[in-house]
C-alpha cells in the first residue's frame, strides 16, 4: 500500500511540476502593419500591463532588421522614456528576456538595468547596469512574485524579445486541484480494498 501511495504522489508531483511551464512573449500576435503599435493601448497584453513607453514593431521597419530575436516582431522602448515598466496585479516570475540595440538607430542605449518590485513596492532585486549592443543577448532576471518590473536605460533605443515568465509561486494552476482530489480518492479506495494484516 505504501509503495502504491508513494508512486501516486510522485506521479502527481511530476505532473504538477510539468504544469509550471514558462510563457515566452514574442509579440508576434500584435498587429504592427510595418509601423510601431503601442503596447500600453493593448494592455493587458499577455496578462501583463505594459507601461506607456512600450511599443511593438516588426523587422520590416527601416533600421530594425535585426530587432526580432525570433519571428518578426519585437518590443521597443518609447520615445524619450528612460524608464518603462511591466506590471501585474496577480504577480509573475520574470525569468529573463533578449535585448539588443537596433542597427539603424543613431542614438542607441549602451546599457539597461532591470529592477523588480513586489506588491508592496519593496525591492526584490536588480540586474545592475548590463551593456547591450547590436547582437541579441539573454539577460536573466530570476525574480519571483513580481508586481512591477522596470527597465532603465542610459539614453537611446533598445529592443526586447522573447520576454519569459512563469506562474508566480503561491498560485496553483486550476488543473492541479482536481488532480490532487482524484489521487486522494484513489488512495482511499485502495486503502479500503487492501486486506488488513492481523
Amino acid at each position: 500500500m505504501k509503495k502504491i501511495l508513494c508512486a501516486l504522489f510522485a506521479g502527481a508531483s511530476l505532473m504538477l511540476a510539468g504544469g509550471a511551464h514558462a510563457a515566452v512573449i514574442g509579440f508576434e500576435d500584435v498587429s504592427t502593419d510595418g509601423d510601431f503599435t503601442s503596447l500600453s493601448d493593448a494592455s493587458p497584453y499577455a496578462s501583463l500591463s505594459w507601461g506607456e513607453g512600450w511599443f511593438a514593431g516588426d523587422s520590416s521597419i527601416g533600421g530594425y532588421a535585426n530587432a526580432a530575436h525570433s519571428g518578426a516582431n519585437f518590443a521597443v522602448n518609447g520615445f524619450g522614456d528612460d524608464q518603462i515598466s511591466v506590471s501585474s496585479a496577480a504577480g509573475f516570475n520574470f525569468a529573463g528576456a533578449w535585448f539588443a540595440t537596433p542597427e539603424g538607430a543613431s542614438d542607441k542605449a549602451s546599457w539597461i538595468n532591470i529592477t523588480a518590485y513586489d506588491a508592496l513596492n519593496q525591492l526584490i532585486g536588480t540586474t545592475g547596469n548590463i551593456a547591450i549592443g547590436d547582437s541579441y543577448q539573454w539577460i536573466t532576471g530570476g525574480f519571483a512574485n513580481v508586481a512591477t518590473l522596470t527597465i532603465t536605460r542610459d539614453s537611446g533605443w533598445y529592443v526586447m524579445d522573447d520576454f519569459t515568465t512563469t506562474v508566480a509561486s503561491g498560485t496553483v494552476p486550476v488543473p492541479a486541484t482536481p488532480l490532487l482530489l482524484g489521487i486522494g480518492m484513489l488512495a482511499l479506495v485502495l486503502a479500503r480494498r487492501m486486506p488488513q494484516r492481523g
